[in-house]
C-alpha cells in the first residue's frame, strides 16, 4: 500500500523516514479544503439552518418537533466511529467523495420539491415535517461516517507549529461566506416568503453540495507510516481515547458545554417568531452569527498559538454566559430588534474561542500516527449538538404551561430556557482545569497583557493589579 504512494510525486519521504506532502501540493490541498468548507457551509445555510425550521415553522412545527428536526442534523454522529474502519480500508479521499460528498447530494435532493408537493397538496404538512425528520437523519448518518476523514486529512496537511492560526483564518473564509449567503437569504425570504422561493433557496443548497464534490477531488492525504503491528479496532480506539485521564475529562466537556451552548439555538428563532418578528429579520439577526466569527476568529487563533488554550477557554465560558442570559431582555421593542443582533454576535465570538481553543487542544494532543481518537472526539461533540436541542425542546414541552412571576419579574417557558442553559456553562467551566497544560498562560496574566495597550493609554485611570513572583 505504502509503495503506491511513494509512485505519487506528491509525497516525499523526510530524513527522519516519515512520508509528509510536497510543500506546493499541500497548499494546493489546503485551498481545495477551504473551498469545500465554504461550499458545504454555503449548502448547511440553505438547506440545514435558520432556513430548514423557519419552512417548518410555517408547516407547524411545535416546539418539540423543532427539537427532534434540529437534533436529526447532527444525531448521526456516532456514525463517525463506523468510518474509522472505512478510512483504514479506502483512505480518507474516497469516503470524504462518496459519503460527504455524493450520498449527501442525493438524499436532500428530496427537500427541494417538498414546497412544491406542499403547495400542489401532495403532501400534508404533518407528512411533510416526519420527511423532512428522515431525509435530515439519513444525511446525517452518511456525511457521519465520511466526516470520519475531514479532520485527519487536515492534519495531514495543516503543520502542528500554525494550527491555530489556520483553523481561525480558515473558519473566517468560509464565515464571511455564510454572512453574505444569509443576507441575501434575509432580503429574498422578506416578512412571509411564498412556498416557491423556500424552492428556489433549497434548490442554491443543493447545487452547493453537488459543486463540494469537486473540490472533495483535489485533497491529498499524508500515507500511514510503517507500523510493526496492525492499526487498532474501532473498539481499541475508542477504548484508549475513553481510559485516557485527559482526554476523558475533555469528552465530558465537550459533552456538556455543547449541550448548554446550543441548547437554545433552534428555539430563539422560534421565540422571535411568537414576538412576531418576520422571517427575514430573524435571518438577518443570525447573521451576526457569522459576523461574530469573521471579526474575532483570527484573533483567537493568535492568542492560542501564543498563550495557549487555557485563556481562551475561560473567555468563551464568560462570554457565553452572558449572550445567553441576556436573551432574558429580549421583548417586542425597538431596543429587542437592535439587541437580539448584538446577542447573535456575542454568542458567535465567543463560541468561536471555544471552537478554537477545542481544536487547538485536540489537534495537539491526538498523535498523528493514531488519527481514530480525532474521530471518537468528534463522535462525541456532534452528538452533543444533536442532543442539545432535543433537551432543550424536551424542556419547553414540559414547561409549556409555566410561568414565573414575582412583583415586576415576569419569566415564561423560554425564559427558563435561557437561564437553565446560562446556569450549566458553570459545569464544564469547572472541568477543563481538568486537562488543561501547566505552561499555559492564565486568563489573568493574558488579560493584563492584551489590555496593556489601554493601560498605557490612560495611564493610572486603568490599572490591574499585578500578581507578586511566586504567586500563581
Amino acid at each position: 500500500m505504502q509503495g503506491e504512494f511513494f509512485m505519487d510525486k506528491t509525497i516525499r519521504q523526510t530524513k527522519t523516514g516519515r512520508l509528509v506532502i510536497r510543500s506546493a501540493h499541500r497548499r494546493r490541498s489546503i485551498r481545495a479544503a477551504i473551498f469545500t468548507a465554504i461550499l458545504h457551509t454555503l449548502g448547511a445555510t440553505c438547506l440545514l439552518a435558520g432556513t430548514l425550521q423557519l419552512y417548518a415553522i410555517s408547516q407547524g412545527a411545535d416546539d418539540l418537533f423543532l427539537g427532534l428536526l434540529a437534533c436529526s442534523v447532527w444525531v448521526g454522529a456516532p456514525f463517525l466511529l463506523v468510518g474509522i474502519s472505512f478510512m483504514r480500508r479506502y483512505g480518507k479521499r474516497r469516503i470524504l467523495i462518496l459519503w460527504t460528498g455524493i450520498l449527501p447530494a442525493i438524499s436532500l435532493a428530496i427537500v427541494v420539491v417538498l414546497p412544491l408537493a406542499g403547495q400542489m397538496g401532495w403532501l400534508s404538512s404533518r407528512r411533510i415535517l416526519y420527511l423532512l425528520i428522515a431525509v435530515m437523519l439519513v444525511r446525517s448518518i452518511t456525511d457521519s461516517i465520511g466526516g470520519a476523514g475531514w479532520f485527519p486529512m487536515l492534519q495531514d496537511n495543516v503543520p502542528s507549529r500554525i494550527t491555530g492560526k489556520f483553523f481561525g483564518i480558515f473558519r473566517r473564509y468560509w464565515q464571511c461566506c455564510v454572512l453574505v449567503c444569509t443576507l441575501l437569504l434575509a432580503w429574498f425570504l422578506g416578512k412571509e416568503p411564498d412556498w416557491w422561493k423556500f424552492c428556489v433557496v433549497f434548490a442554491l443548497g443543493e447545487i452547493s453540495f453537488i459543486v463540494k464534490i469537486y473540490f472533495l477531488r483535489q485533497l491529498k492525504e499524508k500515507p500511514i507510516e510503517n507500523q510493526t503491528t496492525a492499526p487498532p479496532s474501532t473498539w481499541h480506539a475508542i477504548k484508549l481515547v475513553f481510559t485516557h485521564h485527559k482526554m476523558r475529562y475533555f469528552l465530558g466537556y465537550t459533552l456538556l458545554y455543547n449541550i448548554a451552548a446550543f441548547m437554545c439555538l433552534p428555539f430563539q428563532i422560534k421565540y422571535l417568531k411568537e414576538l412576531g418578528y418576520s422571517d427575514g429579520f430573524i435571518l438577518f439577526a443570525t447573521s451576526m452569527v457569522s459576523l461574530g466569527a469573521i471579526v474575532s476568529l483570527r484573533y483567537w487563533g493568535r492568542l492560542s498559538d501564543r498563550f495557549g488554550n487555557r485563556a481562551v477557554f475561560n473567555f468563551s465560558h464568560l462570554g457565553i454566559i452572558v449572550a445567553i442570559a441576556c436573551w432574558l431582555l429580549v421583548g417586542q421593542n425597538l431596543f429587542s430588534a437592535i439587541f437580539v443582533f448584538v446577542l447573535y454576535g456575542l454568542w458567535s465570538i465567543f463560541q468561536s474561542a471555544n471552537g478554537i481553543a477545542q481544536t487547538g487542544y485536540m489537534m495537539h494532543t491526538v498523535p498523528e500516527t493514531d488519527q481514530s481518537a480525532i474521530v471518537v472526539i468528534h463522535s462525541v461533540s456532534f452528538f452533543s449538538i444533536a442532543l442539545a436541542p432535543l433537551i432543550g425542546g424536551l424542556c419547553l414541552w414540559l414547561m409549556s404551561e409555566v410561568q414565573v412571576q414575582s412583583g415586576a419579574i415576569q419569566m415564561n417557558r423560554y425564559h427558563l430556557l435561557f437561564v437553565f442553559s446560562a446556569l450549566l456553562i458553570s459545569v464544564p467551566h469547572w472541568m477543563h482545569k481538568h486537562f488543561q497544560v501547566d505552561n499555559e498562560s492564565s486568563a489573568y496574566e493574558v488579560f493584563t497583557i492584551v489590555t496593556r495597550p489601554l493601560r498605557m493609554l490612560f495611564g493610572s485611570f486603568v490599572s490591574f493589579p499585578t500578581k507578586r513572583n511566586g504567586q500563581k
